[in-house]
């Protein structure tokens, strides 16, 4: 049987997921999208929060979109990933979804000027991620964004996914962040611990 240190597993989990993400088909996306973000808007955690972290969805992420939207709508406060470095990210208030800019990634963002919101500030934390595991593991894309951003906040982490891109387990070193619950299209998930 071979063994793998933690790094060439972790490689090798992130090249499995991200190989079942591509085969995705759009439809399934877009259905798993709908059905993530009613769990998401009809949970306790959403509907308290008066400060909403997102995401703004890129190739075949999960898209809140209807979430922030929603969010937008009800005058909570609604946030998205600001990136300022290879490796750093803060937190850009947004206040529409219309005509949003691309970041050096392609990714959609808040347009400048922005407003930065404290990262202690936010309430409700939608995070993505390549996939995660039932007991609040996460496995990020590998430039470790979230995870710095994640040590600095107090808020409740969802990690947003689909079923097709859970697993029992992930493995995971001690400064991956993991999540409080988890949400896909089916189920919501109270992670071991949180």
């Amino acid at each position: 049987m071979e063994t793998y240190s933690l790094t060439e597993e972790k490689c090798r989990v992130r090249r499995e997921l991200k190989e079942t993400a591509v085969g995705l088909s759009e439809r399934y996306v877009a259905e798993a999208s709908r059905a993530v973000c009613e769990r998401v808007l009809q949970s306790r955690e959403f509907q308290e929060a008066a400060v909403v972290f997102g995401y703004l969805s890129f190739h075949k992420e999960i898209s809140v979109d209807a979430v922030l939207e929603a969010a937008l709508r009800l005058g909570k406060m609604v946030a998205v990933p600001w990136i300022i470095s290879r490796t750093e990210m803060k937190a850009a208030r947004l206040v529409s979804l219309e005509n949003l800019p691309l970041d050096r990634y392609g990714i959609r963002t808040a347009p400048e000027p922005v407003e930065l919101i404290s990262p202690e500030a936010l309430e409700l934390i939608l995070v993505p991620g390549a996939g995660f595991s039932e007991m609040g593991g996460r496995m990020g894309r590998g430039a470790g964004f979230y995870d710095r951003f994640l040590e600095e906040t107090k808020g409740f982490r969802l990690g947003v996914t689909c079923d097709k891109l859970l697993r029992k387990n992930i493995p995971t070193e001690t400064h991956d962040q993991t999540m409080d619950a988890l949400v896909t299209e089916t189920k919501w998930i109270r992670c071991a611990g949180a």
